[in-house]
């Protein structure tokens, strides 16, 4: 998921900013929903039409060349990948600020698994929006104290999943084309597949989606270049995720080993920081880009990983059904939505089974 600056690139894409109806729709609290709803509200009561916008100039020049542009992106992901044709991102609102909210996750001292807060409509999902800084804040240092772990951050965007027409902000308009595509696609794909308390399979779902739609938009607009760059920042991704799958599994190790507390925390340091040092050495290796630095060289943070894992987790499955699909958006997707017709086990078994064949390739 992106928040823009060097440090941050990643949050907006991965963890991409559905904070959907979790902040919409339920709450455990008066003053959470109340939070919520008016945030929602006040953000929708400055949008106004994308095509009023560009037709009657009344926005600069450069912010009208941006709006033409993620109409485009919108009609290329309608019509050549089948994602939904709805009220979605066909208006555009200046909030006036960074980001639009701000998640918080948090995961026990000695657990590879997320903390999730469970909601009527949304189910139950590993972090928790706030539309003020100040509340989120609040929130994740009542969480330290408790003995958790805890990344909070600022998500420039967030998605209704279809129950709300979501505009484009500010905090996103300015992005690179891929990345602007890339949030598009990835949002509409919620729209198309969501099942409840299953954080793993929507997030890996979409983020699937949005780095073959954005490959096909690139290839579409015959820009072979970008399609390069992006293919090879993809093929990156997917190593510092293995390296992430890979040192989880590890800390999963450590955390059932039955050693004291102060005896795990002194392994768990030492972990981190080996992961930290691979990490360190490969990127520079290679100069690839530090997209991933704010996720990776921070302290040792089990709430971090399990942001970033929740949105990779059954990428591979998806690349298997993809490719079985011949590469078809609209036939995977219909494979997709069969998925959500079994049971949860059948669900996992499928897509643990597609997980363990050997991929052609990432593009």
């Amino acid at each position: 998921m992106s928040i823009l600056g060097s440090g941050h690139l990643i949050l907006s894409r991965v963890v991409c900013l559905t904070i959907c109806l979790s902040i919409l729709t339920a709450c455990s609290t008066l003053s959470y929903y109340e939070q919520a709803v008016r945030g929602h509200l006040g953000l929708l009561f400055k949008s106004a039409s994308i095509d009023r916008l560009i037709a009657t100039h009344e926005a600069e020049s450069r912010t009208r060349e941006r709006l033409m542009l993620v109409r485009e992106i919108r009609r290329f992901g309608v019509n050549q990948l089948g994602l939904p044709d709805n009220g979605s991102y066909t208006r555009y609102a200046d909030i006036g600020r960074d980001y639009a909210v701000w998640a918080v996750f948090a995961s026990e001292e000695f657990s590879v698994e997320p903390m999730t807060w469970c909601f009527p409509m949304a189910g139950c999902v590993p972090y928790r929006g706030y539309f003020s800084r100040h509340r989120a804040e609040r929130f994740a240092r009542d969480l330290k104290a408790g003995g958790l772990d805890v990344f909070s951050s600022g998500v420039p965007a967030y998605s209704t999943l279809g129950w709300g027409s979501d505009p484009v902000l500010n905090t996103v308009l300015m992005w690179p084309d891929d990345q602007l595509a890339g949030l598009i696609f990835h949002e509409l794909a919620h729209q198309v597949v969501y099942v409840k308390n299953e954080s793993a399979f929507n997030e890996s779902f979409a983020t699937f989606s949005e780095e073959m739609g954005v490959q096909e938009w690139l290839r579409d607009r015959g820009d072979t270049q970008a399609l390069t760059v992006y293919r090879s920042r993809r093929a990156w991704r997917a190593r510092v995720v293995k390296q992430i799958f890979d040192h989880r599994a590890s800390l999963a190790h450590l955390y059932r080993s039955g050693l004291s507390a102060d005896a795990m925390r002194k392994e768990k340091k030492l972990l981190f920081s080996r992961f930290r040092e691979h990490y360190h050495n490969e990127r520079f290796a290679g100069q690839h880009p530090l997209t991933w630095d704010h996720w990776v060289l921070g302290g040792p943070n089990n709430a971090r990983l399990n942001a970033i894992a929740t949105y990779h987790q059954y990428i591979p499955a998806f690349q298997q059904l993809f490719e079985g699909c011949g590469s078809n958006f609209r036939i995977f997707f219909e494979e997709v939505r069969a998925l959500t017709e079994v049971t949860p086990i059948e669900r996992m078994r499928q897509l643990s089974r597609l997980s363990s064949l050997p991929l052609k390739g990432l593009d």
